[in-house]
């Protein structure tokens, strides 16, 4: 299974880079999905065990605040059965 997560997006709503998700060469091979987003202060600002539905940079109902979040995803590698627990960052721009 091979995986890639960006490090930044942009939801201004030009069609392109408007949802920060995780892409997987399978998704069929990723069970047990979870992705986490918080904010500079470790709050949760979006969170989804839905592999189909990404961050739109907004945080009750209002666009995020430009900056650096910290994400977590966890995911079962079902190729292998492996427990994947995953941190980085994303930049959100617009």
């Amino acid at each position: 299974l091979v995986f890639y997560v960006p490090n930044s997006f942009t939801p201004d709503g030009n069609e392109n880079n408007n949802e920060f998700t995780p892409v997987f060469s399978s998704k069929r091979k990723v069970g047990n999905y979870s992705l986490s987003i918080y904010d500079r202060w470790g709050e949760i600002v979006f969170e989804t065990k839905d592999i189909d539905f990404g961050w739109d940079g907004t945080y009750k109902n209002k666009a995020a605040q430009i900056g650096t979040y910290t994400w977590q995803l966890q995911f079962t590698n079902l190729f292998n059965s492996k427990k994947e627990l995953i941190n980085g960052h994303v930049n959100l721009l617009r």
